[in-house]
């Protein structure tokens, strides 16, 4: 026999899933997205042949040599080492430099357009 306490229960409504106040889900930005197709062309060309130990280091270089040495010249990672501080200043640097890259390509073609 259920115990009052187990009847009561049984007559309430369900409950709702809790409310997510001031809770913002992150959508993918371009950038984000440019970077992981970015990644998956290294992971599948020039770095696909590393040893799986080595790999992160080849697709960061792979994917910018100027941001790779900015952050991580001097101090490369160690196998199996994650870094969040350096990931976010490289990840921050290849966001950087694509947008001066598309500025000037931006440029290149008004000017063109322009003659």
């Amino acid at each position: 026999r259920p115990s009052p306490a187990f009847a009561a229960h049984a007559l309430l409504p369900a409950c709702p899933p809790p409310l997510r106040l001031g809770i913002q889900t992150r959508v993918p930005s371009q950038t984000s997205a440019n970077n992981v197709v970015e990644k998956q062309q290294c992971e599948e060309g020039p770095c696909s042949d590393w040893d799986p130990d080595h790999r992160p280091l080849c697709l960061l270089r792979c994917q910018s040599d100027g941001c790779f040495d900015k952050v991580y010249a001097g101090n490369e990672l160690e196998p199996g080492e994650v870094d969040a501080v350096r990931s976010r200043e490289y990840t921050n640097c290849l966001t950087k430099e694509r947008g001066e890259r598309l500025r000037a390509e931006r440029t290149a073609t008004r000017s063109k357009r322009g003659r």
